[in-house]
């Protein structure tokens, strides 16, 4: 519940990116995973969560240990690894002290990681029967984003929830400050809208008659699809409909690998209907951006100047978690105006900022997937989501947006922790018609011949 709260709480906030409603929403997302970390480990004997294993310990403990010396106040680390221009030293009347140049936004951010570090351990410990209740959650704070965008665009809404200006008022972004980060988050949560409806441990819809299901599908990724494409983001746009197609990749290898028939029509359909929905509701805008082939405020040209103009080994030390604007400044060109406290690129941020620890790290998780890879119908969307905010993440920064990061932590948990149900052997019950063994021997010796269908439910074949 504690977790489902956050899934809500936090895409209500990130209205406006201020200080105050950054420090508001990062202050909800610690709190919040605190609590939530306190009730798994506290309780009955037999509803305590078990602790994180030995890697989760190992990776914690090595970035809190990075981040903790990137903030100590120590004048040998900031002379020696600090992301400082020799004009400090030699003019400034107090030096810095830090090797992070700015300490405050390094602890800031070490808290919300160790927040999103619980936050996915939870949500791999959790059993999968509780775990629907947040794909549930997921999918219909997804469903009120998109009709909530759309909606407000329709009515010509200047505000968000009567609290913000709207950034982007000519087009569709939810209350998000903006439509890059609004498509960002329907990207990662699309290809999970279409397919909870298949899945049958889901609780409530797998009640659902087969034919609902598929409209109700249906319906869900064309609101979603055309409250993305409407919100004009090339980037989130593309990265979308790219995650929606791995997913209906990944979703026809899984059905094939168990001799299934490859039900891959209801994506399909749904795809199309995204397709058709937006096309009604106005693709223009999005088609003019797609047409402008320069990128919007020179991103390529910042990337260059990161990559070329900085020392090459602050690449391997690290200038500090947080640190990018204060160290961006130092380059920034005259043209370029805008205020830069994000690279627009989460990889390349985190490389610079966390030099090879922190390359290391990134690296153990993306190996630790690859081991505990596993095809089924909870972790199918969930791979198509993530590769979808992956490729958002080479052109923008919803990495860093807590409304976007608690959906990301939940499906990190799950998909690095080893699928259980993977080696588990199936146990077929006996038909509650026939009695025994015996009886079902003289059944069939009694020279009385049993239908396909009758033969299957005796042998269980699972016919």
């Amino acid at each position: 519940m504690l977790l489902c709260g956050l899934v809500v709480v936090l895409p209500l906030l990130m209205g406006h990116r201020t200080p105050h409603t950054l420090t508001l929403s990062g202050l909800v997302l610690v709190l919040g995973a605190l609590l939530a970390t306190s009730v798994g480990l506290m309780g009955r004997a037999d509803s305590v969560l078990p602790v994180p294993g030995r890697n989760w310990w190992i990776f914690a403990l090595l970035l809190t240990a990075w981040v903790m010396l990137q903030a100590a106040p120590s004048d040998m680390l900031a002379q020696t690894l600090g992301p400082y221009p020799e004009t400090v030293w030699n003019h400034s009347e107090s030096s810095p002290a830090q090797w992070s140049p700015n300490p405050a936004a390094t602890l800031r951010g070490w808290s919300t990681f160790i927040a999103l570090f619980f936050i996915a351990w939870l949500a791999g410990a959790l059993s999968s029967e509780l775990r629907n209740w947040l794909w549930l959650t997921i999918v219909g704070f997804a469903l009120f984003q998109a009709m909530y965008g759309l909606f407000s665009h329709a009515n010509g809404s200047d505000t968000i929830f009567g609290i913000w200006s709207r950034n982007n008022a000519g087009v569709v972004h939810g209350s998000f400050s903006n439509r890059n980060l609004f498509a960002a988050y329907l990207a990662l949560t699309w290809p999970l809208a279409v397919m909870i409806w298949w899945r049958r441990s889901t609780p409530v819809l797998s009640k659902i008659p087969f034919e609902l299901r598929v409209t109700a599908s249906v319906i869900s990724g064309a609101i979603i699809g055309a409250a993305l494409l409407g919100s004009a983001s090339r980037l989130g746009s593309a990265a979308g409909l790219a995650g929606l197609v791995i997913g209906l990749i990944l979703w026809a290898w899984y059905r094939m690998s168990k001799d299934r028939p490859v039900a891959v029509w209801p994506m399909i359909i749904a795809t199309g209907a995204a397709l058709i929905a937006a096309t009604w509701y106005g693709l223009t805008p999005l088609a003019e951006r797609l047409a402008v082939t320069s990128i919007e405020e020179g991103r390529l040209e910042i990337y260059t100047r990161i990559i070329t103009e900085l020392p090459s080994y602050w690449w391997l030390t690290g200038i500090g978690l947080g640190g990018f604007e204060a160290v961006f400044k130092q380059i920034q060109p005259g043209h370029i105006n805008a205020w830069y406290d994000y690279a627009h690129n989460d990889l390349l941020q985190w490389l610079l900022e966390m030099g090879l620890v922190g390359a290391g790290l990134l690296m153990a998780v993306l190996l630790t997937i690859a081991r505990n890879r596993s095809l089924n119908s909870e972790r199918v969307p969930l791979y198509a989501g993530l590769i979808a905010l992956a490729l958002i993440g080479l052109g923008d920064f919803s990495w860093h947006i807590p409304g976007t990061q608690i959906v990301l932590a939940i499906y990190l948990g799950v998909v690095l922790q080893p699928d259980q149900n993977q080696n588990k052997p199936i146990v077929r019950q006996q038909p509650k018609n026939l009695r025994s063994t015996a009886a079902n021997t003289q059944l069939l010796t009694s020279g009385n011949y049993l239908s396909t269908r009758q033969q299957g439910a005796i042998y269980g074949n699972g016919n």
